[in-house]
């Protein structure tokens, strides 16, 4: 088994440890997963320290929703999530929010701005996007009743065709058809997609004045130009 260590480098892995997180993913479940695959098993805490297991969520419709503080698309995909789980819970379905972020601090001050009411989990460690084969913030996988992946949408802002696949779903039918970004934006290498915060376009902040705001535009064309895109042009996330 895999779990969360303490790195002086990032403190805020050591507040999230003070609150009882813990990450396991069997090793067997670390490959690319795919549709139609079961579902890599994802055990964590949340900051209550109450356990969860994706395991234990099996027969019921899943909405598995990887997101960062950082990423302007999460910042309108979750609320519009967080509508989902009210529209269809009476149904079985469950919505769960996994950040990657590395700093507590960045999670708690986003959902403060952003409240949901679907589980909220976070893995620093960003051990679940590997296993799960995150290439874009956001990507959401609807999980069937059997455990299995079922679609998998990326980029944010395809709330209809979730809710489709997951009506679909519930009524015992194959999700409709993914929703995939290009795969010239996908984050590259070992720049993981979740990781590429510093290079999030400035248009995602929603404060500033306009002097503030140009010299954010020039900062960010030159981080992304030093970076030579990162595979994800533009965005950071991957997400444009």
């Amino acid at each position: 088994m895999l779990g969360l260590n303490p790195s002086p480098r990032f403190p805020g892995r050591i507040a999230w440890l003070a609150l009882g997180a813990a990450l396991f993913l069997a090793g067997s479940s670390l490959a690319a997963a795919g549709k139609g695959d079961p579902a890599p098993e994802v055990q964590l805490k949340d900051s209550k320290g109450k356990a969860f297991s994706l395991a234990a969520l099996k027969g019921q419709v899943v909405v598995v929703d990887f997101w960062a503080s950082w990423c302007g698309p999460c910042r309108k995909s979750m609320p519009e999530l967080d509508k989902l789980q009210s529209r269809f819970a009476g149904q079985g379905v469950k919505v769960v929010g996994i950040s990657l972020d590395e700093e507590t601090a960045a999670v708690s001050a986003f959902l403060e701005q952003v409240p949901v009411q679907f589980t909220i989990l976070q893995d620093p460690t960003g051990r679940s996007g590997e296993a799960f084969s995150v290439v874009a913030m956001p990507t959401t996988f609807l999980i069937d009743r059997e455990g299995r992946i079922a679609a998998r949408f990326e980029g944010g802002a395809h709330v209809q065709e979730e809710a489709a696949a997951v009506a679909a779903l519930l009524a015992g039918s194959p999700a409709p058809k993914e929703v995939r970004i290009a795969p010239g934006l996908q984050a590259t290498g070992s720049l993981k997609a979740w990781r590429r915060g510093h290079l999030a376009d400035p248009i995602m902040s929603l404060d500033g004045d306009t002097l503030t705001g140009f010299f954010r535009e020039h900062i960010h064309a030159s981080k992304e130009g030093a970076a030579g895109n990162g595979g994800a042009a533009g965005g950071g996330c991957g997400c444009n």
